[in-house]
C-alpha cells in the first residue's frame, strides 16, 4: 500500500527552516509520498536533498522530487516570473507544488510545464 499525504502551506508554514526538512525527511522515511500545497524553492529543495543524502541506506535510497509552478530555473540562477515577481510584491504566493517520494516508491515522473505526472509503486527486485 502507497501512503499519500497532502501538506497545506499553512502546516508547514509552522515549521522553521531546519525543522520543515526535519519534519519532511521523517515522512518520507516512513514511505509516504508527500504532496505540498506550495512549491518548495530552490534553497529548500537543496537541502531536504542534502538531508535525505545524509540518511540513505539500504530502507531508504533517497528521494524523488517533482515541482509544477514556482522558481524558474536561468543561466544566472534563481530567476523568477514577471508575474510571479507582482504576485510576491502584493503579499500572495505563486501556485505550484511539489510531489516528494522515497525513490523505492517513485517508477516514473513526467513533468511539461502544464502538468506533472507520477506512476508510483513497489519496485520488485530481480
Amino acid at each position: 500500500m502507497i501512503e499519500i499525504e497532502f501538506l497545506s502551506a499553512e502546516v508547514l508554514s509552522q515549521q522553521p527552516g531546519a525543522k520543515k526538512i526535519e519534519f519532511l525527511v521523517g515522512n518520507l522515511r516512513k514511505g509516504k509520498i508527500l504532496v505540498l500545497e506550495d512549491p518548495l524553492s530552490l534553497g529548500e529543495e537543496t537541502r531536504l536533498i542534502e538531508a535525505t543524502m545524509k540518511k540513505v541506506s539500504p530502507n531508504f535510497p533517497g528521494i524523488e522530487i517533482g515541482t509544477l509552478g514556482g522558481t524558474v530555473i536561468g543561466n544566472g540562477g534563481e530567476f523568477r516570473s514577471l508575474r510571479e515577481s507582482i504576485i510576491r510584491m502584493l503579499g500572495g504566493k505563486p501556485r505550484g507544488l511539489t510531489v516528494i517520494g522515497p525513490s523505492q516508491l517513485v517508477q516514473q515522473i513526467k513533468k511539461d510545464p502544464e502538468s506533472l505526472s507520477w506512476r508510483a509503486g513497489e519496485k520488485t527486485r530481480r
